[in-house]
């Protein structure tokens, strides 16, 4: 990068974190952003977005920027994810997945000696080189691995997938494939840890080199891979016809996630070599993380759940299926990134639910729920939603704020949706 042309687009913390680390090597950089803050920054245009991909050597662009249009310009394309991996020496464990990675990521954090959350989560990756943990716990979503050509984690776990982010990439199989970048470049020295029921199709798209661990809920069928599973509360590892006992306190773990993250956090520490005995101890003051299933108070007799960090429809099921036989008023609202509700809604039935849903796509949310004949109030905002619960005269057990959708419609991200949640509970209840 030494005396290249360098621009950067997009500057929110990954790109201010780019700009930081090239700076040591030239000081012809470029930046562009769609709503520049100072008159040093060039504002995003269909004619500046040209200009700038012919003017830099090198283009770093924020991982949520969609360069399908700008393919031309792609041998000139460099991601922060190869620059990290080429410069970071210590041990790394990656996460991926559509729904749970967050939640994995911010526990493995805190539970593995001198490790440090980054990424998607946590602290910039090049602002981590400032001063190196032993071990980094990276946090990727599709757009940060999907140009990735270097990246090869020790160890890559990857926790579930299901359609999602369809409004950014070209299909489901774009998708998909971005995710297995995170297996893509590993060596049959470094560990992939993948669930029982998602290796066929990975093992269709790519052939992966790794030494690979399977996770499963259940007791696994035959499978060549060594499988890690829950059973009368133990986690127990099969591999060639022999079961060998890894944890036998299951039970013991705090009600703070849900059971196929702890199958995933107990097995990644077992790959590590790390005690169980420590970890126990420290789990008992382990803390939900904010925005997952955060309980917030109880008002009147009714439970109130913060789940802002819901984003996709998969989680709010999660979330939902935690309270067995209660009555719930569930808050659903936000983007769909191009995914189908239809199955959230259907899995509603026969529940006691009444869906309040809110926001921009709160009249697709309504006729879904006139269709399966679930109880249900429509409102422009969340604060309208919160409005017609105050007004409704069921008597819930819960109230469940989850929306199973992005939250661009009305907030600036997940954590500003569950803040603003919060606080309107405390000024309404």
């Amino acid at each position: 990068m030494h005396n290249k042309k360098i621009g950067i687009w997009g500057l929110g913390i990954v790109g201010k974190s780019i700009l930081k680390y090239v700076t040591q090597f030239t000081n012809q950089i470029q930046l562009m952003d769609q709503h520049p803050t100072d008159s040093s920054v060039i504002e995003q245009s269909p004619e500046s977005i040209t200009q700038f991909l012919q003017h830099n050597d090198i283009i770093f662009a924020s991982p949520g920027i969609r360069l399908h249009d700008y393919q031309n310009f792609a041998h000139k394309f460099l991601c922060e994810l190869d620059i990290f991996a080429q410069q970071f020496h210590g041990q790394t464990i990656a996460i991926t997945g559509t729904v749970g990675k967050t939640t994995i990521t911010h526990l493995l954090a805190t539970s593995i000696p001198r490790a440090l959350a980054a990424g998607n989560i946590g602290h910039a990756m090049l602002n981590v080189l400032d001063a190196p943990p032993s071990t980094v716990i990276l946090e990727l979503s599709s757009y940060q691995l999907h140009y990735t050509t270097t990246f090869a984690p020790d160890i890559a776990i990857w926790t579930n997938f299901y359609p999602n982010h369809l409004d950014h990439h070209a299909d489901e199989q774009e998708y998909f494939s971005a995710k297995c970048n995170i297996l893509r470049h590993q060596t049959k020295n470094q560990i992939a840890l993948l669930p029982y029921d998602l290796i066929e199709k990975i093992e269709q798209s790519i052939k992966p080199r790794a030494q690979i661990y399977l996770f499963y809920e259940d007791i696994p069928k035959t499978t060549p891979y060594p499988t890690l599973f829950t059973h009368n509360n133990q986690l127990l590892l099969k591999h060639n016809n022999q079961t060998t006992l890894i944890f036998d306190n299951f039970h013991q773990l705090p009600d703070i996630t849900f059971a196929q993250n702890w199958i995933i956090i107990l097995a990644t520490l077992h790959l590590r070599n790390i005690p169980f005995d420590n970890f126990l101890q420290f789990a008992q003051n382990l803390k939900p993380q904010e925005h997952r299933l955060e309980f917030v108070k109880t008002c009147h007799g009714v439970q109130i759940y913060n789940d802002s960090k819901s984003t996709v429809w998969q989680a709010t099921k999660q979330a939902v299926d935690k309270f067995v036989n209660q009555r719930i008023a569930l808050f659903l609202g936000g983007l769909s990134k191009g995914t189908d509700r239809t199955p959230l809604i259907a899995h509603l039935t026969n529940k006691n639910i009444t869906v309040f849903a809110f926001g921009k796509e709160s009249e697709i949310i309504s006729n879904l729920c006139k269709k399966f004949q679930i109880a249900h109030e429509s409102a422009p905002t969340l604060q309208d939603a919160l409005t017609a619960y105050q007004e409704q005269q069921t008597n819930f057990d819960i109230l469940l704020f989850s929306p199973a959708g992005a939250s661009f419609d009305l907030f600036k991200n997940f954590e500003d949706r569950g803040t603003q949640f919060k606080k309107m509970i405390e000024d309404l209840l």
